[in-house]
């Protein structure tokens, strides 16, 4: 894992399950059909694509302690599981849409973030408002060449299916002008191990 870059007193943090490599692929596969569908659009770049579980926030340096507590104390209690990936969203935003690879209900990852919004909020911090929704953000800022539910279609369903044996702390920053994701802290999920 890279080492921490001293930029201030805030990181700005979110927990995530990231890919393996085959997902990764099929996840860019989709992104090229939208491609070739898009006047413009910011498509994630591959090393960013990930699930979020829960997103922090810009939050001091000092926090990011409880916050691998928090993780080590779920990862804990849950045992690794299968996710499948299946259809392709959109979240309509006027002219420029968000393009998203959605996840098939699962009980498994629905508890997992559960328990780890739980022990967030009872370490004090700000407890989440929104339901959860998981999706993989493929595309920001979309403008399709024509109907974009045409588009949609046209990328097709995934029915990918993958494990899920960690969950990892994320930080967001920029490096070289490109907005990145690193890993600051990863654990297993090792419950009865």
């Amino acid at each position: 894992m890279p080492p921490f870059r001293l930029r201030g007193i805030n990181m700005r943090l979110f927990y995530a399950v990231e890919f393996d490599e085959k997902t990764k692929d099929v996840l860019i596969a989709r992104q090229s059909i939208l491609k070739s569908n898009s006047v413009k659009a910011n498509f994630t770049r591959r090393e960013n694509l990930h699930l979020t579980l829960r997103f922090m926030g810009e939050l001091a340096h000092a926090d990011f302690t409880e916050l691998q507590k928090i993780q080590d104390l779920v990862s804990k209690r849950h045992s690794p599981f299968e996710l499948e990936i299946s259809n392709i969203g959109v979240f309509e935003r006027g002219q420029k849409s968000i393009v998203w690879a959605g996840i098939k209900e699962n009980q498994n990852l629905l508890q997992l973030q559960r328990d780890l919004e739980k022990e967030i909020t009872v370490n004090g911090f700000r407890p989440e408002n929104r339901p959860y929704k998981p999706h993989i953000t493929l595309a920001r800022e979309f403008i399709p060449k024509g109907d974009i539910y045409k588009t949609i279609k046209e990328a097709g369903v995934l029915q990918h299916k993958f494990n899920i044996k960690s969950i990892s702390l994320m930080e967001s920053t920029r490096m070289n002008g490109k907005l990145t994701y690193l890993c600051r802290y990863r654990t297993e999920l090792c419950k009865g191990s």
